[in-house]
């Protein structure tokens, strides 16, 4: 028999077609599986019951009930990360970030231990503890022995938790007057409550709203304790009783959920709000007196064109506001997660006094006060003067730092939060950082900060040691959760609290003094024994909540006096050119971690296009006049850094506009975090707010340049 060309071919589709309908193949590979997990050298975990414990996240105030193996819960075996029914910010769902945290404890840029840096090579040698830590404490105490401890800046993540209050005990003990804080609109919205009502702890009843009013709030995309939001949003339309509002200058996710859409001029939600309580004034309905409300200058006819919403539009909302039972007009952070304007927040804080909105159920009430006690007396302050005016502007601290305006740093600490990343001052922090003879980051991970440090100390992840988490934003309620160690992911992580406690004893004096806790744990129960045992609180649920928010009059309302500015100024982002404003996401981050590989995997072609290019939104109109196209590669170029992106056009988004995500380009954390898009921080300009003093980015003035090529979206 001869094997022609016919035959072989033959014979070998036939040996294919065979092989496919044969079991054997498919038995010898289930064998052979079996075979591989037999091997004695191949590490099996330990098996065993599951277990469940419960903590806090602290970047929202979730509750989250961690999934572990039974006996195991200081061991290596978490499973997954779910909601806890019990939370009252929880009610048994998780946001999607907070899902995938596993992946940021188990991450390969998790820092191990110790390291130091050689600034000429770039190289990384491995320490102790007691060598690093004996390292810092002999650097500070030289520079303190010289009369230079105010040439020490620290930076840190948010304010309010009990690591922020060892910062400040540290630095203000040590000597230096230069630590600050991210800031947020907690901030903001203490500051306006303060000047309106005399009430600092303000909270929107979002549950029990039939008429809400959102003014440019990204309220459905990570907005205060998102579950608990998104909660309050689906019983909205489950019971089919309330109206959503949103003011808004794109098509955002709450824009196209919410009942009506006001789409405004960049930079007008404050100037609406005065235009609805004139309106409501002008009606006869004001629950208030209305102080400079009633000026003329302020009427929805006069603001329409400033705004771009008609009057009719502006009074038919102002009265239904007015006449709902239970409504309430809200603020907060702006899609950028920055503090805001402090006008808009004193705008719509006077929105809902005028349409009779305090103190009621769904409207804005206050809050108690958290009995939270100091971690002891108080620490003299420092005599020599700050590189910034409050504890909460680390960008004006940055430039006045690099200005050497009054004096230059000698030291810095990155201390969480990873400011070469994060906040408005994330170009000039690196500038800083390289300029400074000496920088130390706490950090979990080989993140922007790590990059630009001499000495890496390995922080903690929040499911690794103890902490707290006060009130998140706007809630009504009080609220106070605890976060502790579930499992042990490095050994050798510490907590930051940990780190400076440990370091103000090595330093003796007044130092040791000032911070007389060994742990952040014992500092845990100093601080929170106004709440009861701390004991239940920490092993049982894990946190303290209000039953219902605390309703009552609104006895001290005082509209007089304010200076409301003129509408032109009052739209402070209109008739400035091209104007940046973020895009957020509950598949990004504004918080302490990172965005995980598993959402980056997620994000869709409008976020993230082909090649990890980030992709900003244009409305066609100014598109064209920029001679754009769908597609066309640009740069957005800022007073100190610009991003590259891709362009896609957008019809829901304002003319003069860019919109840009937020949470992406890192240039550190591995090729799963790594590289994908640009950072929005890049490209922001920061403006002191006239009237809080805290740095507000939420709308930036940028070029943009046409770079050539065009990408597919």
């Amino acid at each position: 028999m001869t094997l022609d060309r016919r035959s072989f071919v033959k014979f070998v589709v036939g040996g294919v077609i065979g092989i496919h309908f044969s079991p054997l193949v498919w038995k010898l590979m289930d064998d052979t599986a079996i075979w591989t997990q037999n091997w004695n050298w191949v590490p099996v975990p330990e098996d065993g019951a599951l277990a469940f414990a419960s903590t806090v996240n602290p970047s929202t105030g979730t509750v989250l009930q961690a999934r572990v193996i039974q006996g195991r819960m200081q061991g290596e075996r978490l499973i997954r990360l779910e909601g806890a029914t019990a939370s009252p910010l929880g009610e048994g769902l998780i946001p999607a970030d907070a899902s995938a945290l596993q992946l940021l404890y188990n991450h390969e840029t998790r820092v191990q231990q110790p390291m130091l840096r050689n600034r000429q090579t770039g190289v990384f040698t491995r320490l102790s503890w007691e060598d690093a830590l004996k390292l810092l404490a002999e650097r500070l105490g030289k520079l303190a022995e010289g009369g230079q401890a105010h040439r020490v800046a620290c930076l840190a993540g948010a304010s309010g938790d009990v690591t922020s209050e060892i910062l400040g005990r540290f630095m203000t003990a040590y000597g230096s007057p230069n630590l600050a804080f991210l800031p947020t609109a907690q901030q903001t919205l203490a500051l306006a409550g303060k000047r309106l009502f005399g009430e600092e702890n303000l909270g929107f009843d979002l549950a029990n709203s039939d008429y809400v009013v959102s003014f440019g709030t990204p309220l459905l995309e990570g907005w205060g304790s998102p579950v608990a939001v998104r909660a309050a949003f689906a019983k909205w339309r489950e019971e089919g009783k309330t109206t959503l509002v949103q003011v808004d200058t794109r098509a955002s996710v709450t824009a196209s959920q919410a009942d009506k859409w006001l789409a405004c001029k960049p930079g007008t939600e404050g100037l609406l709000a005065l235009a609805m309580a004139h309106a409501i004034v002008a009606a006869g309905k004001s629950a208030v007196s209305a102080g400079g409300l009633a000026d003329a200058k302020f009427a929805p006819e006069a603001v329409a064109e400033h705004t771009g919403v008609d009057a009719a539009t502006i009074k038919e909302v102002a009265l239904a506001l007015a006449a709902s039972n239970s409504g309430v007009a809200i603020c907060g952070p702006g899609p950028e997660g920055g503090p805001g304007a402090m006008q808009d927040f004193l705008a719509v804080l006077a929105l809902n006094a005028v349409a009779g909105k305090l103190g009621k159920p769904g409207g804005l009430v206050a809050r108690k006060a958290l009995p939270l006690a100091p971690l002891g007396a108080a620490v003299p302050t420092p005599t020599q003067p700050a590189l910034a005016a409050g504890d909460h502007d680390p960008y004006t601290l940055t430039v006045n730092a690099l200005r050497a305006k009054p004096y230059s740093l000698a030291a810095l600490i990155l201390a969480g939060g990873n400011p070469v990343f994060n906040g408005p001052q994330a170009v000039l922090v690196e500038r800083l950082a390289r300029k400074t003879p000496f920088v130390v980051a706490l950090t979990p991970y080989l993140d922007e900060s790590a990059a630009v440090a001499d000495l890496v100390l390995p922080a903690a992840h929040f499911l690794e040691c103890w902490g707290d988490v006060p009130t998140p934003f706007g809630c009504a309620t009080g609220f106070y959760g605890l976060h502790r160690p579930l499992i042990n992911g490095e050994p050798l992580a510490k907590a930051t609290g940990d780190i400076f406690l440990t370091l103000a004893k090595a330093m003796g004096g007044q130092m040791a003094q000032a911070l007389p806790q060994q742990s952040v744990f014992e500092a845990l129960k100093t601080r929170a024994a106004g709440l009861g045992s701390f004991e239940e609180l920490a092993q049982n649920k894990g946190f303290w909540a209000e039953d219902k928010p605390s309703y009552g009059g609104a006895a001290n309302v005082n509209l007089a006096g304010l200076d409301w500015r003129e509408p032109a100024a009052l739209a402070h982002g209109h008739g400035h050119g091209l104007i940046m404003q973020a895009i957020p996401s509950l598949r990004t981050t504004w918080g302490r971690d990172p965005i995980t590989p598993y959402m980056i995997k997620i994000l869709t072609d409008a976020t993230l296009a082909h090649k990890d290019q980030l992709v900003v939104e244009i409305n066609p109109e100014t598109a064209k006049e920029m001679h754009l196209a769908e597609g066309s590669r640009v740069e957005l170029m800022g007073a100190h850094g610009g991003v590259n992106a891709t362009v896609h056009l957008f019809a829901g988004a304002q003319p003069g506009m860019v919109f840009v995500p937020v949470g992406l380009g890192h240039t550190a954390l591995g090729e799963f975090i790594g590289g994908k898009g640009d950072n929005f921080n890049r490209a922001v300009n920061v403006e002191s707010d006239p009237l809080s003093g805290l740095p507000n980015w939420s709308l930036t003035r940028v070029s943009l340049r046409n770079i050539g090529g065009v990408s597919h979206v």
